[in-house]
């Protein structure tokens, strides 16, 4: 789609949680500080992998077949769109109150 004005900073905030919640993950790991830019990227690169992987094999089960389908956006991305985005809600909420 086209770019609207308010899409960078929706991203820009979905960026930000997600960063938070790495943060929250790295704290608890305790990588001792002489590691830790090694430990960051490394720990960084495994995590986009790992969604490239997850949104691959997504793409290829579903997308790739449905993608063209008129019943495609409302039956799949839609409603598991509002999963994940609750579920992410969940975790936020979770941490934040458990902090």
């Amino acid at each position: 789609g086209h770019l609207t004005v308010w899409r960078p900073f929706v991203v820009f905030g979905f960026g930000l949680l997600h960063g938070l919640g790495f943060a929250g993950v790295l704290g608890e790991v305790g990588l001792p500080a002489s590691e830790f830019i090694t430990g960051l990227i490394s720990f960084n690169l495994g995590v986009e992998l790992g969604q490239l992987t997850v949104i691959l094999v997504c793409f290829l089960v579903v997308g790739f077949w449905f993608g063209s389908k008129p019943f495609y956006r409302k039956l799949v991305v839609v409603p598991v769109s509002t999963i994940v985005g609750l579920i992410g809600l969940f975790w936020f909420v979770e941490r934040i109150v458990t902090a």
